[in-house]
């Protein structure tokens, strides 16, 4: 690999936690990591309502689920970088 190369790709390393973010400082960030997993637990919960209901399968509403589920756990893998 050439060093521009690997000089590019640093380029878009997102920036350290410790800098700010869009003007927000993310210093303590066990609150929001804490309301994501009560999200998503609540999320998959519905979700397997959903599935396991005796009623018909309504797909857009599943994959709504699936990605407000996808979202989150996007966000909180961020959060743990």
């Amino acid at each position: 690999m050439k060093k521009d190369t690997y000089f590019d790709l640093d380029m878009h390393r997102p920036p350290s936690r410790k800098n700010d973010m869009n003007g927000v400082k993310l210093q303590n960030i066990q609150a929001v990591k804490a309301r994501l997993l009560e999200e998503i637990i609540e999320l998959e919960s519905k979700l397997d309502k959903i599935k396991g209901s005796g009623d018909p399968i309504d797909l857009s509403l599943i994959q709504t689920y699936r990605e407000m589920i996808h979202g989150r756990r996007s966000f909180f893998a961020e959060l743990n970088r």
